[in-house]
């Protein structure tokens, strides 16, 4: 009798360790609220960052001791660093998953990478640009950041869109 227990105990566990490995495929697509919220905070990101640049280059001030950067610029840049924080967040939800599944699947794997490589160098550069900025490399520094920065949306856009058209 406890030989048969001990096989159906060992039968029991062996189906539940079964099921509980079993689960439904992984998706490569967003959930429409995921995608609201990623699309939005890429969006406001990139808004800041370049409206940061409007008010920096095109319209500064004159002021009682000559040319001044206006006065949003520095509250454009507050918010783009504020930003990058949501941003980093939401690309830790989307590596785990997307990222991951259409790796295995073989999809979009250039413009994927690409897009991976582009948001590191943002962020490197602009990690360099709060700590590291000086005289030195002003004039190259910050022009290095908001190239690559200005062009996200357009890669985005090509990577969705390639995206789209595999899954047809």
């Amino acid at each position: 009798m406890g030989h048969t227990s001990s096989l159906c105990s060992l039968w029991l566990v062996f189906k539940v360790l079964k099921v509980m490995n079993r689960h439904t495929p992984m998706t490569i697509r967003f959930a429409a609220t995921h995608k609201k919220i990623l699309y939005s905070v890429f969006s406001l990101l990139w808004l800041s960052g370049a409206l940061w640049l409007v008010f920096h280059y095109f319209m500064p001030v004159e002021s009682e001791f000559g040319i001044a950067p206006h006065p949003t610029e520095i509250w454009w840049l507050r918010l783009h660093g504020l930003l990058v924080f949501a941003v980093l967040v939401s690309l830790g939800t989307v590596l785990p998953v997307h990222a991951r599944r259409a790796w295995q699947l073989n999809k979009n794997r250039n413009s994927g990478l690409l897009l991976k490589a582009l948001f590191l160098w943002l962020a490197l550069s602009g990690y360099a640009l709060y700590y590291f900025a000086s005289d030195s490399n002003e004039n190259w520094l910050p022009l290095l950041h908001w190239s690559v920065g200005l062009s996200v949306p357009l890669l985005l856009a090509l990577h969705i869109r390639r995206g789209r058209r595999r899954l047809r």
